[in-house]
This record gives structure tokens, C-alpha cells and sequence, in this order.
């Protein structure tokens, strides 16, 4: 077995010792990245045995999960700084025919699926550790039929604990108590401006020491100034620049044809010339049953594209921090943990493209997600190869890899060439597997993604089995 799967799984506890072998016998068949069970499994033991597990209702829906957040803590306990990026994607399920059981609504009452909502870690640099936390949850119900005004009543008509809104502050909490756990890391909770939650943002006066959050803003909030209330934008707009920077924006295309919501837009991918001022406001606090929610002191950096390509609509982002903002190196400091946000967006599009989540058999919504954490973990091990090759391209790829993977592959790629003694780097390790999944390696290409990755990590599965089977039958083993 992989030396990385025995460490994702250390702390596995299925009450059966036969399911815990059974789950690492899948991720090793499923690190191929096979396009469906059976052909992962090869043959009907293997298969009937998968099936066995994710349908055993004695196993908790995320309970395979609860290993590999075990392993991510421990990787991020390992770092100085870490970034907690939390966001939610919808897992699209609806069939032309047979839908999955138990499948909620979701936008709609002709879609259906499950929601997933992790805390990703990364490091400042960009090196995924894995997913330390999550919420996956169905929706028994939507309400179509209401016009804005009554959602809007009905949603104040509900306790805070009960909405949706609420994963946000679970996720912020969870951050906040690993932090507590291991006081020598600084972990930094980074979301996106669903979870511009006055709830939220009160938590600064009681963070832990080595905790923090950049959370972006997308209401135009009320602030005390001077005595007076005036919104947000108005006081941002009398606050001076103080630098500029360039940051690099990745292209999103808009799920929906003729979107006016500046976030959900299309856009192409571009180097961005940004605009940052800082200051610190005092949000006024909203109405809530019971009272007025008190006020609350917080930092805020907005950052603002100047001059945007025609057709574009210019960035804006304003980022609610407990982060320090006094010198711009500080300033710096925040923009670069938000930007770290995009990396859950790319650990998604691994999920749906790569793993393709949303295309599995399963009839039954808790034997899809159980099938579903499974893949979580593969693809949290394409996005860390993909990672470390730029972020620690000159480490040895046995701090990723046993050494008789590369070794077989060596054998294969490099055919009449002795092995050296000395393994390669992580960063030269990843071309090779690159390449085999079709990476060119052109002049000006980029470093490789994850699609290329994954087809790589599939062949060189083949070799290693190919390998071990030989060594068995000369009876070095």
C-alpha cells in the first residue's frame, strides 16, 4: 500500500478493521482516477466489495472524511501560517430519468443534488494540506413560490442557527478551534462574500490569538463616523490610496446567460492593475429579533481595478479583516490571503472534471456521498502533486512518493537507462508524470494542472502494478 494512503488513513475508526482495509484498498484503485467503479475495481470481488461499503449505513456519511481531516490538521500543525479557505458548491445530480434518492432541490425544484462545503487548507504559498473540515448537507425543501419581499420576511423570521448561512459560522468556528489545538501555527479563515454575515464579523473581539479571517464584503454596510451613520462605500471613497499592485485574475465563465451580479460574471483571465486603501470602521449592528446586534470595530482593506479592458467589469473587492493594516506590507499580507481563496475553487473543478462527482451510479444519496468522500481525498492528492511542483519544485519526490513508483516509471520512461540512486526532485518527478498525461512542456507553456496530472498519476499506477506483479513472480519481494 501507498505510503500517503496509510498516512491519510492513520487515524481511520469504521468499528471494523476489514471496512478500514477495504477503504485503502480503494483509494488505491481510485488513485487511478478511473472514469467508473468497475473499471477502478478490475474485478467482481473488488467490485462487490466497494459497493458493500458505500452502501453499509453503519458508517457515517463523512466518516472516511474524518481521517484524512485528521492528516490535514497534522499537516497544517507543521506550518507557520496557514490559510482556512471555506466555500460551497452545488453537486448537480438531476437525471433525465431516475433521479438519485433522497437528492434535495436545489436552485430549483427540477434540479437535485447535495451541497459540499469545506475548510481547505493551504499554505501562504499554495501548497495544499487537505480538507481539515466540511458540511454536506440536501435540502428537503425550497419555496418557489414567494415573492421577494416574503423571503426576504421569511428569512428574518428564522433563527440564525437554522439557514443555510449558518455552515459559514460552523466552518469559522472549527478554523478557530484547531487554531486553539496547535498555538504555533497562524491559521488565517479566508471566504468569499456569501459569508458577509454580520454574525461573522462579531466574532473579532473574542478570536483566538493565532487565529484571524479575511472575509469579502458584498453589502453596503452602515458605519459610526464621527458620531453620524453613513454607509461603507461613502467612507472607503474619502479614504486615499496607498499602493497599487498587480494580481493575476483566472477566467470564470458565468452559469447563467445575461448575469448582472458583478461577482457571478463571465470574465477572461488577465493581469489585473489594482488600487488599495485600508482603514478601520465601526459597523453599525443590525436589527435582530430581540435588539439591535452591538456594534462592532473592524479593519478594512478595499481593493479596486483602475483600468479595466473594455467589456470588463472592474474588480472590487472589500475585504472585512481582523488582520493588522498599519503598513502596507500588512496591506499586502490580507490581499495575498484572499487571493489564496481561488484554490478550493480549483480543488471543485477537480472534483467535477477530474473525478467527475457529479456522473457517479449510485442510486441512493448516502451511498453517492460516501462514494463521493472517497474522491475528496484523490483529489485533494492531485491538487497537493500539482501544488508542490511550484511551490517545492527542488524537494525529492520521496517526500510525496515511494520510491517504487518513480522507480517504475523510470524503467518505463527512460527505457535502457540505469536507475539512479538518487531520486528526482519533486518538480522533475512531476514533468515526467505530466507529460504522460499529455503535457507538451512548450516554450511559454504554463506549469502543469491538475487534468494532465491526474492522467499521468493513472499510467504510472499501470507501471507500479506492473512492477510489483514482477518482482512477485522472480521472487523479489
Amino acid at each position: 500500500m501507498a505510503s500517503w494512503i496509510k498516512d491519510e488513513l492513520r487515524t481511520l475508526d469504521l468499528g471494523d478493521k476489514r471496512r478500514e482495509r477495504r477503504v485503502a484498498l480503494i483509494l488505491e484503485q481510485q488513485s487511478e482516477i478511473a472514469e467508473s467503479t468497475p473499471s477502478a475495481c478490475k474485478d467482481n470481488a473488488k467490485l462487490e466489495a466497494t459497493y458493500r461499503l458505500v452502501n453499509n449505513r453503519n458508517i457515517p456519511v463523512d466518516g472516511i472524511l474524518k481521517a484524512h481531516n485528521d492528516a490535514s490538521i497534522a499537516r497544517t500543525a507543521e506550518q507557520p501560517v496557514v490559510i482556512l479557505s471555506q466555500d460551497t458548491t452545488v453537486c448537480d445530480l438531476t437525471k433525465p430519468q431516475r433521479q438519485v434518492r433522497g437528492a434535495g432541490p436545489l436552485e430549483s425544484r427540477d434540479k437535485f443534488g447535495f451541497f459540499l462545503h469545506p475548510l481547505y487548507a493551504i499554505t501562504e504559498d499554495g501548497l495544499v494540506l487537505g480538507t481539515v473540515d466540511q458540511c454536506i448537507w440536501t435540502r428537503d425543501d425550497i419555496k418557489t413560490d414567494l415573492n421577494k419581499t416574503e423571503k426576504v420576511n421569511l428569512r428574518r423570521q428564522q433563527a440564525f442557527e437554522e439557514k443555510e448561512s449558518y455552515r459559514w459560522l460552523e466552518m469559522f468556528q472549527s478554523g478557530e478551534q484547531i487554531a486553539l489545538a496547535h498555538p504555533q501555527t497562524h491559521y488565517i479563515g479566508v471566504s468569499d462574500s456569501e459569508s458577509d454575515i454580520y454574525e461573522l464579523l462579531a466574532q473579532t473581539d473574542d478570536l483566538a490569538a493565532n487565529y484571524d479571517y479575511v472575509i469579502r464584503g458584498c453589502q453596503d454596510r452602515t458605519v459610526l463616523d464621527q458620531g453620524e451613520t453613513r454607509t461603507i462605500s461613502e467612507v472607503m471613497q474619502e479614504t486615499e490610496f496607498q499602493f497599487q499592485r498587480e494580481i493575476d485574475l483566472s477566467e470564470r465563465k458565468s452559469l447563467i446567460i445575461g448575469e448582472t451580479r458583478a461577482r457571478r460574471m463571465s470574465r477572461s483571465a488577465r493581469v489585473a492593475s489594482i488600487s488599495i486603501r485600508a482603514r478601520q470602521v465601526t459597523l453599525r449592528g443590525p436589527a435582530r429579533p430581540g435588539g439591535r446586534a452591538p456594534d462592532v470595530t473592524i479593519n478594512v482593506v478595499e481593493a479596486v481595478e483602475t483600468d479595466a479592458p473594455e467589456g470588463e467589469e472592474p474588480i472590487r473587492w472589500l475585504l472585512f479583516t481582523s488582520l493588522p493594516i498599519s503598513t502596507i506590507s500588512e496591506i499586502e499580507r490580507v490581499i495575498g490571503s484572499y487571493c489564496r481563496r481561488w484554490d478550493i475553487e480549483l480543488y471543485f473543478k477537480t472534483l467535477k472534471s477530474g473525478m467527475k462527482i457529479e456522473k457517479l451510479k449510485y442510486e441512493q444519496i448516502d451511498t453517492y456521498v460516501r462514494a463521493v468522500t472517497l474522491l475528496m481525498i484523490t483529489g485533494f492528492r492531485v491538487e497537493q502533486l500539482k501544488t508542490a511542483n511550484r511551490v517545492c519544485p527542488q524537494v525529492s519526490c520521496e517526500r510525496f512518493y515511494d520510491a517504487s513508483f518513480w522507480k517504475a516509471t523510470y524503467l518505463v520512461v527512460f527505457a535502457g537507462r540505469e536507475v539512479p540512486e538518487t531520486p528526482p526532485t519533486i518538480g522533475e518527478w512531476m514533468l515526467v508524470v505530466a507529460k504522460l498525461g499529455g503535457y507538451l512542456d512548450k516554450k511559454g507553456q504554463g506549469p502543469p494542472g491538475s487534468t494532465t496530472i491526474w492522467r499521468g498519476m493513472r499510467k504510472i499506477e499501470s507501471y507500479h502494478e506492473a512492477f510489483l506483479a514482477y518482482k512477485r513472480l522472480i521472487g523479489d519481494v
